[in-house]
């Protein structure tokens, strides 16, 4: 896709649906980079990334098998990875064109952004980079390294170089690869008649996806993406719930898991049950392989076949855009509370609580997301008394809105948001896991009012539009969002310290 000339998919797609446009879980990439003094090229062959291959022997990309070949056994998982963020983790355009402007920065970002976004293209050597097409540049890989996080990059893993790093923590493509017929996974009873398989502890871990999804700057160390340290310091690691728990199984059950702190297995819900591979046992638990998040358009529009389609690898690729928008719905509360200060001077006070993500509310890339507060007062009359969050003509956010996430500056404090520039973070608003954070607010109240109406709203974007107008051409695209959580009501004046819940949205 031109990076100049975006699809009429894009622009038609934009107006017309309210869907979270997400970047790829993480944009691993920083100017400045350098393999450290003691390191080897066999401790580290692709800096800066910290990826290392088995046996340390040279890889093609014949050496990786096509995830179709997969899904001709493991049609349950090929079903939710096609179309997924993972399968479209180098295809997406605004990852490409981010990816293109860190390049330029510094040419060796390739290697630290392209390593979790192609893991197959950077092992190989056959990722490159085309410096004058579309906007900002564009890459290409091999058919099979295109394919991103593929089936076979995540069931060749053989372990992880945690200890290799410069934070000792999982992060910056810290796994080791080992292409070949053994396939690694959690269950240690598997058979197959097409491959080796080997059993991996390591797979059923927050720690194995920690080794793409936790990013810090190689050149400053500074955690630019915390994921993985979110969950880590979280209560549902405390209760021995994995990103795998959450991110494995329908969003129904993800909200059980999160509710109730129990593991998918200690549900015993049918819905779960069924054959892992054709041929193989029945199993209390088949894992889902679409890892749903916060992504909608991206998945949508790189996901959808066309509607007539009836082939075999265009299977599950519909789905992915819906789960994404349900599981944003489902994660938050509000509840809010309105009070007389003295005069005619009242407070709106809104309290947002992380009810349902293992992370913080938003992850990933905290200083470009954009999880925001609008509140609307009007009295009796049909006066409007405040507003504050709604977005202008421009689709700009006003200065005085209440978002959570972080604010970035560069060395010289400059505000960035830019990953590879970011130094350190000058504010911190995001909401932990079962934590909580406010939107506080003031209006006068006229003499004669008698009925306050009150509107209450949680918006998800991934980035603001100025974002989108860099990457993607201004203009090109006007970035939707997703109505999280809403409250609304009308509370009469003498009961205006009473306060007042939204219900959080459940499926269950």
């Amino acid at each position: 896709m031109s990076m100049s000339t975006p699809s009429a998919a894009w622009r038609l797609l934009v107006p017309e649906r309210v869907l979270a446009l997400a970047l790829v879980a993480s944009f691993p990439v920083f100017a400045g980079s350098a393999e450290t003094a003691t390191s080897t090229p066999e401790d580290r062959p692709f800096p800066p990334s910290y990826v290392t291959i088995e046996g340390h022997r040279q890889l093609t990309p014949e050496d990786w098998k096509d995830p179709r070949l997969c899904g001709q056994c493991h049609t349950t998982q090929y079903e939710g990875w096609n179309g997924s963020m993972h399968s479209n983790s180098f295809t997406d355009p605004v990852y490409q064109a981010l990816f293109a402007l860190a390049v330029k920065a510094d040419p060796s970002n390739i290697n630290h952004c392209g390593t979790c976004h192609t893991p197959i293209g950077v092992t190989t050597g056959t990722l490159e980079f085309h410096p004058d097409k579309g906007l900002h540049g564009s890459f290409t890989a091999p058919p099979v390294a295109a394919m991103g996080v593929s089936c076979d990059v995540c069931h060749t893993i053989s372990g992880t170089n945690v200890q290799k790093t410069a934070v000792l923590e999982h992060g910056n493509a810290s796994f080791v690869v080992d292409p070949g017929q053994t396939k690694r996974a959690t269950l240690d009873d598997a058979k197959s008649p097409f491959h080796e398989t080997a059993y991996s502890e390591h797979h059923g871990k927050a720690d194995f996806c920690g080794n793409c999804h936790q990013i810090f700057h190689p050149g400053n160390n500074f955690p630019i993406e915390r994921t993985y340290d979110e969950w880590k310091y979280s209560i549902y690691a405390q209760n021995d719930i994995q990103c795998q728990d959450c991110h494995m199984v329908p969003v129904e059950i993800a909200n059980r898991v999160a509710d109730e702190l129990k593991l998918p297995e200690a549900l015993d819900e049918p819905s779960l049950e069924g054959f892992a591979a054709l041929g193989g046992p029945w199993r209390k638990v088949v894992h889902t392989h679409a890892f749903i998040g916060g992504n909608a358009v991206i998945t949508e529009l790189l996901g959808n076949p066309a509607e007539d389609s009836d082939k075999a690898q265009d299977l599950g690729r519909s789905g992915n855009a819906a789960e994404a928008i349900k599981r944003l719905q489902s994660v938050a509360s509000l509840k809010v509370d309105v009070t007389p200060e003295g005069g005619a001077l009242h407070r709106v006070k809104v309290k947002v609580t992380n009810e349902r993500a293992g992370h913080h509310l938003p992850t990933s890339l905290t200083e470009v997301r954009q999880v925001w507060l609008e509140v609307v007062v009007s009295d009796d009359q049909g006066r409007e008394l405040l507003r504050s969050g709604t977005l202008t003509e421009e689709n700009r956010l006003p200065p005085d809105t209440v978002i959570f996430n972080n604010h970035a500056v560069d060395k010289d404090g400059k505000d960035t948001l830019l990953p590879w520039e970011v130094a350190r973070f000058t504010e911190m608003n995001t909401i932990p896991p079962k934590g909580y954070r406010y939107g506080k607010y003031f209006f006068n109240l006229p003499p004669d009012a008698t009925e306050v109406k009150v509107s209450a709203k949680l918006h998800y974007r991934s980035f603001d539009q100025s974002v989108a107008d860099l990457l993607l051409g201004e203009g090109a695209v006007r970035v939707p969002s997703v109505e999280m959580v809403a409250f609304e009501e009308s509370i009469p004046v003498a009961a205006l310290s009473a306060p007042k819940t939204a219900q959080l949205a459940t499926d269950q």
